[in-house]
């Protein structure tokens, strides 16, 4: 090597590899043997053609800029010393307190002391943390509790040209466990309601550097309204006992109902976390109007609202909790706390596209809570779907009532936004999304079509069509209801006349009318009297009545001319002749035998056949006759 070489400050020979020399500065140098070589800050290389093996070198580096240069120290050595240790092995460690210890093989380059640099980190991180002039072992002063720590060693064995071993493969070791240091974050899932009944009791797993050693359990203590205090000790060796966990949520699976407080804790091997409060829901407070808006994202759900006029009175902090809409309790849920003091929170989580999210504002009190505000909102809206059951509730001839259902919040992909309705591709109605009926009116008589589409912010989904008609409608429905009514009380005016009036025979049928007939066309003198020219029916008498004693009640009967016997009657008397008598008597017999043909026919003729002398009287005379009273 030719003299004169240009170094700079601090030269660090560190390893051969392929009989290449490196060297290690830490500032921008030029470095030159027989000529000028250049390098980095930290490093420069001497290409192999510049030396030769078992060969004395004298190095020295250079470091140059604007303002001077400086210069290291000469460095003399033989390329053949330059030899690199084997790679250190950590044997085991001891957790408390966290110290590794490990085994370099220095004999074979003749020494046995050596020098050593440790890098260790957390798993969770990335960047390595060094310690230099380590001897044999390393002991982590201050871990993190329930830890686990990576470490890796590298060894220079002690002599002129000693030289950094390569690292060594990592080693992982746990910290010792200590007590949690933080409570447990305790919420409820209470679907629509505040009752307690359907309350489920939830908590999230403790991270494991706040649970700083092996969760053992939780100790869940419920008091109730009558006194009493349960304490309940969950074993996380039991899974699927009274604890539930999955996605790192927990479950408590007995009900809640009559409790005044609950709180939870959890332990491991080195004791329990301080008792977390559940805030119990409450309702009937009074609580200020907040805006409260939700805006999706990609990933998340963006919640905000304005801080309530006047701040509320013995408030800890807000919760904000999401549900994905239409699953059971405690599925598709998580919770959030935030400060007081702020009005806007991101809530991250594996939502899916066009499903509805329930997102809810609480205000948290010492051990109760009390709902703000809440909204529906999509991580992503999609196009709504078709319109169902859209028919023609009422018609008449110049409006229609139209209804259909709503679409439920699983099913509409999107918040929806209104229903639009087209009338004969003319009219356009936008109906409320709270409405599900529209009233028409106005109609023109004749055919209509009317179509209906949901809207979303991703826009108008398929139309649903309908088709009716107001021509001659108001006739069959203006007279139809009107018909029926009356003739119904028709109806039931003639069965009740039916079933209250007697029947009443045909006086034509009656033979004593019929011997009338014959005497009035034989005799006009004899059966009219000049006294009176009109006779009248009326003026006959019952013959025989079996009612009454005939001997008690003499009959009296009237003369063809009108004059009495045996009795005053019009003030003038008359004595009856044989032929009269006669004529009086066939009358009675004739008279006494009123047919209906009505009952002839019902009897089969056997009314005919009746004795002269029977104590019989008929309907005719029963309905028209007079009686002795």
């Amino acid at each position: 090597m030719q003299s004169g070489a240009v170094c700079v400050v601090r030269l660090y020979v560190c390893t051969v590899l392929s009989d290449v020399v490196c060297i290690y500065v830490s500032c921008n140098f030029l470095f030159s043997i027989s000529s000028v070589v250049e390098g980095t800050n930290v490093s420069g290389v001497i290409p192999r053609e510049l030396y030769t093996s078992y060969s004395d070198l004298t190095v020295l580096v250079k470091a140059a800029n604007q303002h001077g240069s400086a210069t290291s120290t000469m460095a003399a050595f033989n390329t053949g010393d330059i030899k690199k240790p084997p790679t250190p092995e950590i044997t085991h460690h001891c957790p408390q307190p966290l110290e590794i210890y490990w085994i370099v093989q220095c004999e074979d380059q003749g020494s046995s002391d050596q020098l050593c640099e440790v890098q260790y980190r957390p798993q969770d991180q990335q960047g390595w943390t060094q310690e230099e002039d380590i001897l044999r072992s390393f002991l982590l002063l201050t871990p993190r509790p329930y830890t686990v720590y990576e470490f890796q060693v590298r060894c220079a064995c002690e002599g002129p040209q000693a030289l950094m071993s390569d690292w060594s493969s990592v080693y992982k070791a746990w910290s010792s466990e200590s007590a949690p240091v933080k409570a447990l974050d305790v919420w409820s899932d209470c679907g629509v309601t505040s009752e307690l009944s359907q309350c489920a009791l939830m908590w999230k797993e403790m991270p494991t550097w706040l649970a700083q050693g092996k969760v053992l359990g939780y100790v869940v203590t419920l008091s109730y309204s009558n006194g009493t205090v349960a304490v309940v000790n969950v074993s996380m060796s039991k899974p699927g006992g009274l604890c539930v966990c999955q996605e790192k949520r927990c479950r408590f699976t007995p009900s809640l109902w009559g409790v005044s407080s609950v709180d939870v804790s959890v332990y491991n091997s080195q004791g329990a976390s301080k008792p977390a409060p559940l805030a119990l829901p409450t309702s009937g407070l009074q609580v200020p109007e907040l805006s409260f808006t939700v805006n999706q994202d990609i990933l998340s759900l963006n919640v905000s609202w304005s801080l309530p006029p006047q701040a509320i009175e013995n408030m800890h902090e807000y919760v904000v909790q999401y549900k994905q809409v239409g699953l059971p309790p405690t599925q598709g849920f998580d919770w959030i706390i935030v400060h007081q003091n702020h009005t806007s929170v991101i809530l991250r989580g594996d939502f899916e596209n066009h499903t509805a999210y329930n997102v809810s504002l609480f205000a948290v009190f010492i051990n109760s809570s009390c709902l703000l505000a809440s909204a529906i909102s999509y991580s992503l809206h999609g196009l709504p779907p078709k319109v169902t059951e859209f028919k023609v509730q009422h018609i008449s001839d110049s409006q229609v009532t139209l209804s259909w259902q709503h679409i439920s919040l699983t099913q509409s992909k999107g918040l929806i936004l209104c229903y639009q309705l087209v009338l004969n591709n003319v009219t356009v109605y936008n109906v409320s999304r709270d409405q599900n009926s529209l009233h028409l009116l106005g109609l023109t008589s004749g055919h209509h079509q009317v179509w209906i589409r949901a809207e979303t912010k991703a826009g108008l989904g398929p139309s649903e069509t309908i088709n009716f008609s107001t021509e001659n409608s108001h006739g069959f429905l203006k007279y139809l209801v009107p018909g029926i009514i009356a003739g119904m009380l028709l109806l039931i005016m003639i069965i009740v006349q039916m079933k209250t009036c007697a029947k009443v025979p045909d006086p034509s049928n009656s033979k004593l009318l019929q011997q009338m007939k014959l005497q009035f066309n034989s005799s006009l003198t004899a059966i009219f009297s000049p006294l009176e020219s009109n006779p009248k029916i009326s003026e006959l008498e019952v013959v025989e009545n079996p009612f009454w004693d005939a001997n008690a009640c003499p009959r009296k009967r009237s003369s063809p001319d009108g004059q009495t016997e045996g009795v005053v009657g019009e003030e003038r008397t008359h004595i009856r002749t044989d032929e009269e008598a006669v004529k009086e008597e066939d009358a009675d017999e004739g008279y006494s035998k009123i047919i209906d043909t009505d009952e002839e026919e019902r009897d089969g003729g056997e009314s005919g056949s009746l004795l002269e002398d029977d104590q019989f009287v008929s309907d005719y005379e029963k309905h028209f006759m007079p009686v002795v009273v």
